[in-house]
């Protein structure tokens, strides 16, 4: 159950905006990754906003493995989508190996899904991939708008002492994603989502 892991390590945390590398030491220190880069590039965002590769390195010959996430991102997005997307990216360590890519055939597949309509009647590998993404973007709200911080944000909405536009700048994420959070449905959604996770990771360690 990795994601519920990385979820459990945030939860309490009052104190926003949740900085990537604060993610990435958490996922390293969990276990789930050994090393985990973080590169933007000069990209455009309504081509490919993010997209991560997974190899092992060693330090010498004789060197230890060492799994490295490389997670390459569009720096021409607004800030708060490029936390979203870079957590979203580093989520998927905790994919199932049916859900990641492996050749570049997969990769043009998934690239092009993403860029189409996501609801068609086209079954198959690129589809389960690209909902698997757009699934993992709403896990990245999990972490990066953590329970905590979400019930201080809701007492301060209700009291006046802060918008929901000021919620989300406070949380440096974007506006749609925060009023999504801030609905009364949101609690059952996130242990929708934590589960959904937490099914891939079993698979994956099938």
């Amino acid at each position: 159950m990795s994601l519920a892991r990385i979820v459990d390590a945030f939860d309490g945390v009052t104190e926003l905006p949740i900085e990537i590398p604060e993610v990435q030491d958490v996922v390293q220190r969990l276990g789930i990754q050994d090393e985990i880069v973080c590169v933007p590039v000069d990209g455009d965002p309504s081509k490919c906003r993010g997209v991560f590769y997974q190899f092992t390195k060693r330090d010498g010959v004789y060197g230890e493995p060492i799994l490295v996430t490389l997670v390459v991102y569009s720096a021409n997005l607004d800030t708060r989508w490029q936390r979203v997307i870079c957590t979203k990216e580093i989520i998927h360590v905790t994919d199932a190996q049916a859900e990641k890519t492996h050749t570049s055939e997969e990769v043009d597949g998934l690239v092009e899904k993403l860029l189409g309509p996501l609801s068609t009647e086209d079954y198959g590998l690129a589809d389960l991939q690209a909902a698997i993404d757009k699934l993992a973007m709403y896990q990245a709200l999990i972490i990066l708008f953590p329970d905590a911080a979400r019930e201080e944000a809701l007492q301060q909405v209700a009291a006046g002492v802060r918008t929901v536009e000021q919620v989300a700048e406070w949380a440096s994420l974007p506006l749609p994603l925060v009023k999504f959070a801030l609905m009364d449905d949101w609690p059952e959604i996130k242990k929708e989502l934590v589960g959904l996770g937490a099914f891939a990771h079993e698979k994956a360690a099938e």
